[in-house]
């Protein structure tokens, strides 16, 4: 068992993870997540995994990147996990094929830009 605190790319790299599997989860369609209660519990525990992951990340990290609704996330996945019974079909549906490819590609840069050695933005 790794006991190392885990790093703000580790973090991210979770998020992309949780937002690829919502993707793939939704990706036959609304009537086909509606009849599939397995993908349904699926994409609610993804989207509890992004909203933990994005708790974690270093305040430092979440203040660079002001455009992204951290707070937001956060919040869903208190919905998740703590008022599961809120929880409905559409509102998933709506996040999942609305805000959360949305919030990969702001991940996806934000990976880039914390993976640049400092002072090597725009050098080729």
């Amino acid at each position: 068992m790794d006991l190392s605190p885990r790093r703000d790319l580790d973090r991210l790299a979770d998020m992309r993870d949780a937002l690829t599997d919502v993707k793939a989860l939704t990706a036959d369609g609304k009537q086909a997540f509606q009849a599939d209660r397995s993908a349904q519990q699926a994409v609610a525990y993804n989207l509890a995994v992004l909203g933990e992951a994005a708790r974690a990340l270093s305040p430092e990290l979440r203040e660079r990147h002001p455009e992204v609704p951290w707070r937001d996330v956060i919040a869903q996945r208190n919905v998740v996990v703590h008022e599961y019974h809120r929880l409905d079909l559409d509102s998933l549906w709506i996040t999942a094929t609305q805000d959360v490819p949305q919030l990969d590609e702001q991940l996806a840069g934000i990976e880039r830009a914390e993976r640049e050695p400092p002072g090597s933005a725009g050098k080729t």
